[in-house]
């Protein structure tokens, strides 16, 4: 081997093993519930299991959203199990990101979505009482949460007045006062660590609400941009939390929106822990900033606790709960329809464990993008990771071709020129 490089691959070791401490810590992650309240066992799924007679299952079919059960265990488990080498430990926060509703035809209005978030929200103040009160949650704006669905304006609406009065009990009264006038807030997780919390549904291509000649909806990337510049100011870590990820996923962001909201956080990927989406319903993880140079973050996307088409899923982060705060690891768990239709029980298990599976030290954004590079030549690992968006669904098929370079550019970068060309040079 080259001397040079040896020298710079033990640096890099170092480096890693220095900043990275030990995971002493963890927080859950749940997104995209979409409980249907209305679906009956024993009906078609043909009828989006609702009517008539057919297979629909107690605990969801592949066709449907799942039932309200599915979500209410979900909660439940999260009360019960602590992570391994964690015992006797508290989470330090719980993350939902959006989407309460089950969306699909004809079943939407005005009464349906604030039903669904108040059930919503008695689960997670559940929650919040069986950790004795003293657990945070951070409740997120999703696209399936207002009606019309995905419209939100910049500011004025009843949704966000909604929003503001179902969640109060879970923040300060500054919080809610930004929620409640644009659907984002901020908060002092512990002293050192603070989340910031966005509405990206004002930049998502369902929107019609914001021209797409505003160039800073809202206001709120300005807004980002100085509560990150008041964190690094004052050396705190900062963790991002939202409903869509921005980058080049086909129903996400308007092309106008990504290279603004990246910038936007431009300088301060040293300090961005770690951002946490849900929406696209696949579990995946990918690099947001400037892959060019070392100006990037991780960032986290938990798949969805409906069954249509996939099994539910969500997961909890370890993590350095007491310097830098870095992400360490992640363990996404899943409920097999098919297998919990036939035993008659729900069950939840253990997917995996990032660190296990792809056979990293870390989570770290040098070693995601190691990951992704090795992904292009160990297609079984790939593969895996591919299953694993699905929740190991049974016929989930290969991603071959243009999928795999789609899904391998996609963990690498965010922006979209870096995207095409990665694509271009796979």
């Amino acid at each position: 081997m080259n001397k040079s490089v040896f020298v710079i691959l033990v640096v890099a070791a170092i480096n890693i093993a220095v900043v990275y401490g030990a995971a002493d810590g963890y927080f859950w992650h749940v997104s995209d519930t979409h409980s249907q309240l209305d679906y009956k066992v024993g009906s078609d799924p043909k009828k989006e299991c609702t009517s008539g007679k057919g297979s629909a299952g107690k605990f969801g079919d592949y066709e449907c959203r799942s039932p309200y059960i599915v979500e209410k265990t979900a909660f439940s488990r999260i009360t019960e199990m602590t992570p391994p080498n964690m015992k006797g430990k508290k989470p330090e926060f719980i993350i939902w990101t959006g989407d309460s509703v089950a969306h699909y035809k004809g079943k939407y209005s005005k009464e349906g979505v604030t039903l669904e978030l108040k059930n919503l929200t008695a689960l997670l103040k559940h929650v919040h009482t069986a950790f004795g009160g003293k657990v945070p949650i951070y409740p997120v704006v999703g696209n399936h949460d207002t009606y019309p669905q995905h419209q939100l304006p910049e500011t004025n609406y009843w949704a966000y007045d909604l929003y503001a009065t179902l969640w109060k009990d879970f923040l300060s009264a500054e919080a809610v006062k930004t929620l409640k006038k644009g659907g984002y807030y901020t908060e002092l997780i512990k002293p050192g660590l603070r989340i910031i919390v966005l509405n990206t549904v004002l930049y998502y291509t369902g929107n019609h609400k914001i021209p797409l000649t505003t160039k800073d909806p809202g206001g709120q990337m300005a807004w980002l941009t100085s509560q990150l510049k008041s964190a690094k100011a004052k050396g705190e870590s900062v963790y991002i939390a939202s409903h869509i990820p921005p980058g080049p996923i086909p129903g996400c962001f308007h092309q106008e929106f990504i290279v603004n909201f990246l910038d936007a956080m431009k300088g301060y990927h040293s300090i961005i822990r770690g951002s946490f989406f849900g929406h696209v319903h696949r579990d995946l993880v990918s690099l947001l900033g400037d892959t060019a140079t070392s100006d990037y973050s991780p960032s986290y996307i938990v798949s969805t606790l409906t069954g249509r088409g996939k099994n539910p899923i969500f997961r909890y982060y370890t993590f350095d709960s007491q310097k830098k705060y870095e992400v360490q690891d992640w363990t996404s768990y899943y409920l097999d329809v098919a297998a919990a239709n036939k035993a008659g029980k729900i069950s939840w298990n253990k997917l995996y464990t990032a660190t296990t599976e792809y056979g990293i030290p870390d989570v770290s954004p040098s070693h995601i993008r190691s990951l992704a590079l090795k992904f292009k030549t160990d297609d079984a690992l790939f593969q895996k990771y591919y299953k694993h968006r699905t929740g190991d669904k049974s016929g989930t098929g290969t991603c071959t071709g243009s999928c795999k370079k789609e899904y391998i550019c996609y963990i690498l970068t965010s922006y979209p020129a870096q995207y095409d060309k990665c694509i271009k040079n796979f």
